[in-house]
């Protein structure tokens, strides 16, 4: 592969395309597209192209249009190319439209080669210049909104990713699971060093980053205060994500005598639809420094407030909904939907005031009883 920066020649004509190949080829790799569509998706698939020569009556995609479609690019690769027109010497009506489109300069198709190498070169070196700013820029971005010492997210771009991600979930009608996870490190001596702690906190923040998928956030919120952020398909499905990051924080090797301890609160995006990011964490917070208090190896989600005020004698009334307890049965945790019963059967009432009067309409017992069901309704809800 040639290591000379490569140009794009879109010309209809063979002679033009020619012509100009053969004044840049010294200096730039040549690739050439007779077409406006073809050149088009050569800008789009070929990032190694540095400059575009446009002839302004291309078949299919003409100039202007093809340079309007590169300004108004998604790609900032392509906004910012370098796009000349190529227009005859009577054509000073359309090279005033392409430079309008944002066609970067305007060269005739007989422009010699000692006027055209120079101005190439110039707008080159710009391109290459734009380029490696923005790389750098996005470094600094990086940076800023990852933590070096535990390869998680800034706890602000944490935040900010977050909302996108509950922007994306009501839109389309998913759910998310926020998962804190406060963690207590008992180290053998009693008396130690304080950076021995954050050394080991800075080891688990890595060990969370590694396992954790792409897709998904993570940040360190204080220093032994973690957080991640997954779509879900539900609750048994946020219970099974906060298993797994306790799992992988107490299993850290972390050292000669050291014991991991992990306290986990979980909130779920489908528990209120119009809560916003940060409320999500604030409440996957105070669940989880309840279970850090109460020193409960529980996963407190929903019911977990409740739960805590069960040993006062009484439920939250705001805590359990009917997909909750659902959920916590099929988990094996029915104890924690026993007291909330009056509550669900208070929200099932309607519907099963639905099913009673079904039954009532339902034409006869045999018709019943040949066929199971009252009008969709099966014989097991009786």
């Amino acid at each position: 592969m040639s290591d000379k920066p490569r140009i794009l020649v879109a010309a209809e004509s063979r002679i033009v395309r020619a012509r100009l190949a053969q004044s840049i080829r010294d200096r730039y790799d040549v690739r050439e597209a007779s077409d406006g569509e073809a050149a088009w998706q050569a800008l789009l698939l070929d990032p190694t192209i540095r400059l575009a020569l446009i002839a302004l009556d291309l078949p299919k995609v003409d100039g202007v249009e093809l340079i309007a479609r590169l300004r108004s690019a998604k790609a900032q690769r392509l906004r910012e190319l370098p796009a000349v027109a190529i227009a005859g010497a009577d054509e000073s009506q359309a090279r005033g439209r392409a430079l309008a489109a944002g066609a970067t300069d305007a060269i005739e198709a007989d422009i010699p080669a000692a006027d055209l190498n120079p101005r190439l070169d110039v707008m080159v070196k710009l391109s290459a210049t734009r380029e490696a700013l923005a790389a750098s820029r996005s470094a600094l971005e990086s940076a800023r909104t990852v933590d070096p010492e535990t390869n998680l997210l800034q706890p602000a771009f944490f935040d900010r990713q977050l909302e996108r991600m509950v922007s994306y979930s009501r839109r389309h009608v998913t759910d998310i699971a926020v998962v804190c996870v406060c963690v207590d490190i008992s180290l053998p001596q009693a008396s130690t060093w304080e950076l021995e702690v954050e050394q080991r906190a800075r080891l688990l923040g890595r060990s969370l980053a590694a396992a954790i998928r792409l897709e998904d956030l993570a940040t360190r919120l204080d220093r032994l205060e973690f957080c991640v952020a997954a779509q879900s398909d539900g609750l048994s499905s946020a219970l099974g994500l906060a298993a797994r990051l306790r799992k992988i924080l107490e299993n850290v090797d972390a050292g000669s005598g050291v014991e991991i301890w992990t306290f986990v609160g979980v909130a779920c995006l489908s528990e209120d639809m119009r809560a916003s990011a940060e409320q999500l964490r604030q409440v996957s917070q105070k669940r989880a420094q309840q279970a850090q208090a109460a020193r409960s190896r529980r996963i407190v989600l929903g019911a977990g407030e409740g739960a805590a005020a069960d040993n006062q004698g009484h439920a939250d009334a705001g805590s359990m909904d009917v997909n909750l307890a659902l959920a916590l049965i099929r988990a094996g945790r029915e104890a924690e939907v026993v007291p909330h019963l009056p509550r669900l059967l208070h929200q099932l009432r309607p519907l099963l005031t639905l099913v009673r009067k079904q039954k009532e309409l339902a034409p006869s017992k045999k018709e019943t009883a040949a066929h199971g069901y009252l009008q969709g309704v099966p014989r097991t809800l009786d």
